[in-house]
């Protein structure tokens, strides 16, 4: 459940950096309706995070993902928090359906899910067979729930080799490898672009191929250094797939599956 307060004390922190362009009538507007816009979200968020997604991926597979957490309750001591989204579980089947399409070497691959929460991504990249796998986690209490739930994990993986990293992922070092970076909205584009401008750093410091696929994106965050390879929606959710450092041709060869 949402706390008022620290909601509070969220979108008051979040005012600088809102869209409030147009002048100062425009941004007195917006902060004379700020009151109401904390009420609504308040509801709207309460309301949300009752809902439980159980698709049967937790019981068949011995863990806990599907318990929604809002970000005023995750425990979160960087004070970046203000910027996280609430935890909500991927759909089990839209990694699978979503690669469906892209015919890459996977076992090339280090696999990195930022914001990676219970690890529900991290064992879906399992059953595929990337080199490695890494969730970066700024929540101890989500990265605890992961490491419970690596422990626990009952089914076939085709790479067992998955590291949960619990740090702001601003700060996460990208691995000198070819990367499949996965993003399911878990921060605002201010902390998103921070992580696209350390990754252009890193490939310009050794250039690699790289995918990105995510999901509810903020568009402008990969537009400008990326290709945008396909827009689409799979299982209800929006998604972008950007890459870099792939083979002329080969992006031909390569779309995602464009499932709903």
């Amino acid at each position: 459940m949402p706390r008022i307060f620290k909601m509070i004390e969220q979108q008051v922190r979040l005012f600088p950096f809102s869209e409030t362009g147009g002048g100062i009538l425009r941004t007195a507007r917006h902060a004379l309706l700020l009151p109401y816009r904390i009420v609504k979200r308040y509801r709207r968020s309460s309301a949300v995070c009752k809902i439980v997604e159980g698709d049967g991926f937790d019981l068949e597979h011995n863990i806990e993902t599907s318990v929604r957490i809002h970000e005023t309750d995750l425990d979160i001591a960087d004070p970046n928090w203000i910027h996280a989204s609430a935890y909500f579980p991927t759909p089990s089947r839209f990694l699978k359906e979503a690669l469906a399409g892209l015919d890459i070497r996977f076992e090339d691959f280090t696999f990195v899910d930022l914001g990676s929460g219970k690890g529900r991504v991290l064992f879906m990249a399992s059953e595929f067979p990337f080199c490695r796998i890494i969730g970066v986690e700024v929540s101890p209490g989500l990265h605890a729930a992961a490491r419970r739930n690596i422990a626990s994990y009952k089914g076939v993986q085709r790479c067992s080799d998955i590291h949960p990293v619990c740090m702001d992922f601003t700060k996460f070092v990208f691995p000198e490898a070819p990367l499949f970076i996965f993003l399911y909205n878990p921060a605002s584009p201010y902390l998103t672009n921070v992580v696209a401008r350390n990754l252009m750093r890193s490939l310009n410091k050794r250039p690699r191929e790289v995918w990105i696929l995510y999901v509810t994106p903020h568009k402008e965050v990969f537009a400008e250094a990326l290709k945008r390879v396909r827009e689409g929606e799979c299982l209800g959710h929006p998604y972008c797939l950007y890459a870099i450092g792939v083979q002329p041709g080969a992006l031909e060869n390569n779309p995602l599956k464009r499932a709903s």
